[in-house]
């Protein structure tokens, strides 16, 4: 996928640099760091959701034998 992006030429310019001195491209050094950020991303969803599974297997609810969901009761005021 191809985008566009706008950054202010000074720091394109020292990223530009640095990226040549790492023997990288620019464009190698955004792709790097937008995988490694969606990585980042999809492992932190993933904690959170083990989190979350973890905490309603270690909490359990008991509800009183026959008891059912009431709407109107659970949105009395």
């Amino acid at each position: 996928m191809n985008i566009t992006l706008s950054a202010p030429p000074q720091t394109v310019q020292i990223v530009r640099q640095w990226a040549e001195e790492a023997h990288t491209s620019l464009n190698q050094y955004i792709r790097d760091v937008l995988v490694e950020k969606a990585r980042a991303i999809q492992e932190e969803r993933k904690r959170k959701a083990d989190d979350f599974v973890r905490f309603f297997q270690t909490h359990s609810v008991r509800m009183p034998r026959g008891w059912q969901f009431d709407r109107e009761e659970a949105n009395a005021r």
